[in-house]
C-alpha cells in the first residue's frame, strides 16, 4: 500500500515519516507533498491508499483536498491533523468520511491507532467493493446474516436444540453444518482498563478487528461476536474444529494477548473451549465466562476449558476486623496495607483466592472503614464516589494488584480525612473559606459540611464552638460585608447587589442588612456618599 503525507511544514512531514513503522501496517511507499496542488499532481502517478493531511495550509486547505478526492471517486482512507480544535472542521471532515481527526502536537500512540483504524476500514471497504464489482453483493448480506446467526446461537436467542437450529440455518439460507464440531475462543478485557484516549466504540472496533486478524488471519466478521457483560468486554470467535491445531490456536491466542497489550494498551485474557457441537456452544460460552469471572491470579494468559484453576475447596476466611480497626485508630497506613497484602498472598499460596473471596474481603474491609468514619462523624460517600475510586472498586474483585491499589486509596483517604477532621480549627477554617468562596450562591449548611466530609450537625457544633456563630449567621455577615463594599464602591442598584451577594429577594436582603448594619442599604449608601462629599470639600 501507499501513503501520502501533506503538510506545508517540512519538519512535520519528516517526523511523520520517521515515527510510524510503515511496513508494519503494510505500506511499501510513503510520498509527500507540501500543498494541495502538488498533492493533486502526485495522484496522477498513483492513487495512495492513505492520505494524512494538515487542514490549514497557505495554498488550499485539507478540507478542499478531501473534497476533491471524494469528487474524483478515489478510494482513500483519510486522516486529518491540525493545531486548532474546531467543531466546524471536525463536522466537515466527518461529512467527507474522514477516518480520524487528530490534534497537534503529534502523539505517536494516537497516530498509530488512527492508522490501524484507517487501514482496517479501508480493507473492509475494498473487500466489500470487490464483492460488488463481481456482482456478488449477496456475499455481504450472507456475512451479516451468518454473523447474526452466531450471535443468536451464543446468546441463546435460538434455543439450543438441533432441530430448531437446523430450521434457522435453512430459513437464513446458510451453509452451516450441524454435525460439524466447533471451537469457541473467548477474549476478555476489563472495560475500566480501556485507555481513556480511546473512544469506546473505536476500541471495540479495533478489538474485534485485531481478534479476527490474528485468530482467523483475515477480517472475517461472519464468525466474530462482540458483546459486553457487566464490567467486561468480550469478543467470541467461532472456529471449525479442524481449522488449526490446538497448538497453533494457543500460539495465536498468546500473540493476540501480546498485540492487545502493545497496540491497544490493555490486558486481554483468552479462553479456548473444548470441541463442541453447535447446540452446545452457548453452554461453552457460559462456562468460559464463569472461568473469566473467577480468574483472579491468572489474567493475561491463555486458558483451556478443561483447565481447572488450582484452588482448594472454599474454606471460610474471616478478616481480622478487630486488628484492622486498631491499626486505623493508630493511623498506621503502611501496616494496614502490608497486613492486607500478606493476607492475600497467604490465600493465594493456599490456592483459596478467587473473585468471591476477594469480594468477601473487600466488604469486610469496608465495614471496618465505615465504622471508623462513623465514629469520626465523616460521611463515607463523600470520600469514595469519584471516578477513580469507583473504577478501582469495580476492578479490585478480579486482580490482586488492583485490589491493593484500591485498598491503598481507601486507607490513605480515610486516615488523612480523620487526621484533618481531628484538627477542629483547620476544619472550621476550611468551612469558613468555602463560605467566602461561594457566598454568592444559594449556599446551605449541608453543602458546606460536604466540602469538609462531615455531617451537617457535627460541623454546626464545631463551627459554633469555634466562632460563636451559626453557619447561617456567619454566611450573612460575609454577604453583608460584601454588600457594604458594593454600596460604597459601585453604582449597582440595591436589587442588583442583593442578587450579587446571594439573596433571592430585596426585602430579605434589606431585613438582614438592617439587622446587622443598623440601617437600610439606601441609608447606608447615602450616609457614606455624604461622608465622601464632605471629604472632597
Amino acid at each position: 500500500m501507499q501513503c501520502m503525507l501533506i503538510d506545508d511544514d517540512i519538519p512535520t512531514v519528516q517526523v511523520l515519516r520517521e515515527i510510524i513503522p510503515w511496513p508494519s501496517y503494510g505500506f511499501t511507499d510513503v510520498s509527500q507533498a507540501h500543498c494541495v496542488q502538488d498533492a493533486q499532481m502526485l495522484f496522477a502517478a498513483g492513487v495512495p491508499d492513505l492520505v494524512i493531511c494538515d487542514i490549514e495550509m497557505p495554498r488550499g486547505s485539507g478540507i478542499e483536498m478531501i473534497q476533491w478526492i471524494r469528487e474524483q471517486g478515489y478510494d482513500c482512507a483519510f486522516i486529518f491533523f491540525t493545531c486548532h480544535e474546531s467543531f466546524d472542521f471536525a463536522s466537515t471532515a466527518i461529512s467527507f468520511n474522514a477516518d480520524s481527526y487528530l490534534l497537534k502536537p503529534l502523539n505517536q500512540e494516537k497516530l498509530e491507532a488512527a492508522v490501524m483504524k484507517a487501514v482496517g476500514g479501508l480493507r473492509w471497504r475494498r473487500q466489500m467493493g470487490e464483492y460488488q464489482k463481481f456482482g456478488k453483493a449477496w456475499l455481504k448480506n450472507k456475512g451479516l446474516v451468518e454473523a447474526g446467526f452466531w450471535t443468536d446461537i451464543l446468546m441463546a436467542t435460538i434455543a439450543p436444540r438441533l432441530d430448531l437450529i437446523q430450521g434457522e440455518i435453512l430459513k437464513r439460507e446458510l451453509t452451516i453444518q450441524t454435525e460439524q464440531a466447533y471451537v469457541l475462543v473467548l477474549i476478555s478485557v476489563f472495560l475500566s482498563e480501556i485507555d481513556e484516549r480511546w473512544n469506546e466504540s473505536t476500541f471495540r472496533y479495533a478489538f474485534a478487528n485485531l481478534s479476527s486478524e490474528i485468530m482467523l488471519l483475515r477480517l472475517h466478521y461472519d464468525r466474530i461476536v462482540s458483546y459486553q457483560k457487566n464490567s467486561m468486554l468480550y469478543v467470541a470467535v467461532v472456529l471449525d474444529e479442524d481449522y488449526v491445531s490446538r497448538t497453533q490456536l494457543e500460539e495465536r491466542a498468546r500473540l493476540l494477548i501480546q498485540l492487545m497489550n502493545e497496540y491497544l494498551k490493555c490486558m486481554a485474557t483468552c479462553y479456548i473451549s473444548e470441541s463442541k457441537l453447535i447446540d452446545e456452544l452457548c453452554g461453552s460460552k457460559a462456562e468460559l465466562e464463569r472461568m473469566d469471572h473467577s480468574n483472579v491470579m491468572y489474567r493475561g494468559k491463555v486458558h483451556l476449558q478443561q483447565e481447572v484453576f488450582q484452588r482448594e475447596c472454599q474454606q471460610r476466611f474471616d478478616l481480622d476486623t478487630v486488628h484492622y480497626t486498631s491499626l486505623f485508630v493508630e493511623r498506621e497506613k503502611a501496616q494496614i496495607v502490608n497486613r492486607l497484602k500478606k493476607d492475600l498472598e497467604q490465600l493465594a499460596a493456599q490456592q483459596r483466592l478467587d473473585a468471591e473471596m476477594l469480594y468477601v474481603i473487600r466488604e469486610d474491609f469496608m465495614q471496618v472503614v465505615y465504622a471508623i468514619l462513623a465514629q469520626n462523624h465523616v460521611q463515607a460517600h463523600q470520600l469514595f464516589t469519584d471516578q477513580l475510586a469507583q473504577q478501582l472498586y469495580i476492578k479490585c474483585e478480579h486482580s490482586i494488584f488492583d485490589f491493593m491499589k484500591w485498598a491503598h486509596l481507601v486507607t490513605e483517604r480515610t486516615i488523612e480525612t480523620i487526621k484533618q477532621n481531628q484538627r477542629s480549627e483547620g476544619i472550621v477554617d476550611k468551612a469558613m473559606r468555602y463560605i467566602h468562596e461561594n457566598y454568592t450562591r444559594d449556599l446551605n449548611r449541608e453543602e458546606v459540611a460536604a466540602s469538609v466530609f462531615l455531617t451537617p450537625d457535627y460541623l454546626a457544633k464545631m463551627f459554633k464552638q469555634a466562632t460563636g456563630l451559626t453557619m447561617k449567621e456567619y454566611l450573612n455577615e460575609v454577604r453583608i460585608k460584601a454588600a457594604k463594599r458594593m454600596l460604597i464602591e459601585s453604582r449597582l442598584s440595591v436589587g442588583q447587589i442583593a442578587m450579587e451577594t446571594g439573596y433571592d429577594t430585596i426585602s430579605y436582603f434589606s431585613t438582614v442588612f438592617k439587622k446587622l448594619a443598623g440601617e437600610t442599604p439606601n441609608a447606608f449608601r447615602a450616609r457614606h456618599r455624604d461622608i465622601q462629599l464632605n471629604n472632597d470639600v
